[in-house]
């Protein structure tokens, strides 16, 4: 049977989970390094200490395993974001400011992992399957650390409450953040982020 057809299962005993924890931290090691094309699956079993059999029995291609590498780096480019922030600002911090904090976090998680962000931002508009799960894991993510936000500085401000709002502000800070890490402004990047903090600030904040 050819082991890209076999149903992949999930693994339940330590041992299984750390074969899958290992292939997906060999994936995420190779391609932070090589690239996702320059990263083929034996690369990354040979790099995992696993056989090809492994791979094939929690993944059913690169693609599938890419999901999980994503997943990961969405977890490392949000994951403190919001308490970052919080224990940055006052409470009553006006919204540009603490928009401003948040764009230069991510600035600067992204420029740490400028090659890894890079992958990620092409590869969501190479491929629909994978441009659908990136914004489906941003989602989820940016929406756990915008909760813990609105919880903290939004006690005694009102804000514009539909997710929709929160999407567009998302939307907007990532393709800001990912144009000027890849491609570059001509005007210098503390102004595009404080123009961008103030526009977002007053869109997000209802007077």
């Amino acid at each position: 049977m050819d082991p890209k057809k076999k149903i992949v299962r999930n693994p339940v005993q330590d041992r299984s989970i750390a074969r899958k924890e290992n292939l997906i931290e060999a994936a995420y090691k190779l391609v932070k390094r090589n690239g996702y094309d320059e990263t083929g699956i034996r690369d990354i079993v040979e790099e995992a200490g696993v056989s090809i059999g492994t791979f094939y029995a929690y993944y059913k291609d690169k693609n599938d395993i890419a999901l999980e590498v994503i997943r990961k780096y969405s977890e490392e480019f949000y994951g403190n974001l919001a308490a970052e922030t919080i224990s940055s600002l006052p409470e009553n911090a006006d919204m540009p400011r603490i928009i401003l904090e948040i764009l230069t976090r991510m600035r600067k998680s992204a420029l740490k992992n400028k090659k890894l962000h890079k992958e990620f931002a092409i590869l969501s508009l190479a491929d629909q399957t994978l441009s659908i799960a990136v914004k489906k894991i941003e989602r989820e993510r940016i929406g756990t650390e915008v909760f813990k936000l609105i919880q903290y500085f939004g006690k005694n401000r009102k804000l514009r409450s539909e997710p929709a709002s929160f999407l567009i502000a998302q939307r907007a800070m990532d393709d800001i953040v990912t144009y000027m890490v890849l491609q570059g402004f001509d005007i210098p990047d503390d102004k595009i982020l404080e123009e961008t903090a103030i526009m977002i600030g007053k869109y997000l904040e209802v007077s």
